[in-house]
């Protein structure tokens, strides 16, 4: 578990999936960690691993949502037929997707940024802030 948590503040997540075997066996979140006392006890004693809720590759966005919802739940994991990892939504990925709607992202969905200053002396500084 503390490994797990470590994770989690390292990237500034709050859930993490965990594969066995390239397949989904359950999802660990801040939820499950909160109270938890003994960091050095197996992670699968805390995951949520039964009545997982996924939803398979392909699920859109709006899909996600109601799936969510419906389940009380702030993280969707994503699957393929054989229940191997293939994505994960999250309800924070569906609110900046609605917020931020026009925003330019790669092919993996990472935001793409960009920036341009003129070529006047007052520039200078803008130009510094920038790298």
């Amino acid at each position: 578990m503390r490994d797990a948590l470590e994770m989690m503040a390292k990237y500034r997540i709050s859930g993490v999936p965990i594969v066995e075997n390239e397949r989904l066996v359950g999802i660990i979140t801040n939820r499950d960690l909160r109270f938890e006392e003994e960091l050095d006890r197996p992670l699968q004693e805390a995951m949520t691993s039964e009545g997982l809720v996924t939803a398979p590759v392909g699920t859109t966005l709006s899909q996600a949502k109601a799936i969510m919802g419906h389940h009380r739940i702030e993280k969707l994991p994503l699957v393929d037929a054989d229940y191997h990892l293939r994505g994960l939504i999250t309800i924070k990925d569906i609110e900046k997707a609605q917020k931020f709607p026009n925003s330019s992202k790669d092919e993996k969905g990472r935001l793409l940024v960009a920036a341009a200053i003129g070529v006047g002396k007052d520039n200078r500084e803008r130009a510094r802030a920038l790298v």
